[in-house]
């Protein structure tokens, strides 16, 4: 009988320690606790707020980023003046000026580049939305007005 006092004045123990700390009688745990929670939480959302950049960016990325399956050649009527020319990230090249044989002339910046017809595409789906073009800027700068034609992919 005294071993099932003794567990019952235990159990009844245990139980109030958390109630007791609550009134106060452990200030200092609540005090830590808090702290700790405060801390936890701003490291939390400083986490969140980069993960949601980081997601942020990278869905940017994709949305700009042009479906190269869904490309095709463009047809000499589609390069006409004030064309726009992207890559293939979406990222700005140019602007169609004219025609020059077998390259289209493009200006950007004040200055005219050289891009081969045949490297220029425009989406399968679109026939008014901007001609892209798989050459990198290098590559496009390299060939100032006038220079050699680009080299094709």
């Amino acid at each position: 009988m005294r071993k099932a006092l003794t567990l019952i004045a235990a159990g009844a123990a245990a139980l109030a320690a958390p109630a007791i700390a609550q009134v106060g009688v452990g200030g200092t745990v609540d005090a830590t606790v808090g702290a700790g929670t405060g801390s936890a939480t701003g490291a939390m959302g400083a986490v969140t707020d980069q993960v949601g950049d980081t997601v942020d960016r990278v869905d940017g990325t994709v949305n700009g980023t042009i479906d190269e399956t869904k490309l095709v050649v463009a047809a000499r009527e589609q390069v006409r003046a004030g064309a726009q020319v992207t890559d293939t990230a979406g990222n700005d090249i140019g602007t169609v000026q004219s025609i020059d044989g077998d390259n289209a002339v493009i200006v950007d910046g004040g200055k005219l580049y050289n891009i081969p017809l045949a490297a220029l595409y425009s989406k399968a789906d679109s026939v008014t939305g901007p001609l892209v073009t798989k050459l990198s800027k290098a590559e496009i700068r390299a060939n100032a007005h006038g220079g050699a034609a680009a080299p094709t992919r």
